[in-house]
């Protein structure tokens, strides 16, 4: 299948849809923390385990908490969001934030913790090559999950349907 921006956007049912969906939970291996099982209590597909990752995304330096003066940010420039691991207070969890649901995801940029990405096209290219090519170390990088991304092997046409499907997971309002 070719996914070209000409092509966007593919309908729920598609067989592109499909075909990404198929990419979404096997080479993307997005479906690892954003499952597509029902949620017990919710009886619906969220799209999140609800568990804590660090994704190694770099510091934001465009943050406007950056900017906030003292007593609320005594560092400036050089404070470190450090997540669950800050509530916990425990540094095996510095750097973790929740794994978010997909649901309506096209809707919500700019995307991870700081917002460090604007559009779903940089997240998922990060996701897929975080590892092999040059981006700014992470937030915290003692914590950062190298088994389920980084270094993915999808193609651009890959990522491209990646987020086409991510693109169908938008409510329909009415």
């Amino acid at each position: 299948y070719s996914f070209v921006e000409k092509d966007l956007p593919i309908t729920k049912h598609s067989a592109k849809t499909q075909y990404a969906e198929q990419l979404f939970k096997e080479k993307g291996l997005c479906a690892e923390c954003h499952i597509l099982d029902p949620d017990e209590r919710a009886g619906k597909v969220l799209f999140t385990d609800h568990t804590y990752d660090n994704l190694g995304i770099p510091s934001n330096p465009g943050n406007p908490f950056f900017k906030v003066s003292a007593p609320y940010n005594t560092c400036g420039k050089d404070t470190m969001d450090l997540g669950l691991g800050s509530r916990l207070r425990d540094p095996e969890e510095y750097g973790k934030f929740r794994v978010p649901t997909l649901r309506n995801i096209a809707l919500t940029a700019p995307y991870g913790h700081n917002g460090y990405f604007k559009t779903l096209e940089e997240i998922v290219h990060f996701y897929n090559v975080r590892d092999v090519e040059d981006f700014p170390p992470a937030e915290y990088p003692e914590t950062v999950n190298k088994d389920e991304l980084g270094n993915l092997g999808l193609s651009q046409e890959e990522e491209t349907a990646i987020v086409a499907f991510l693109r169908t997971l938008t409510d329909c309002i009415k």
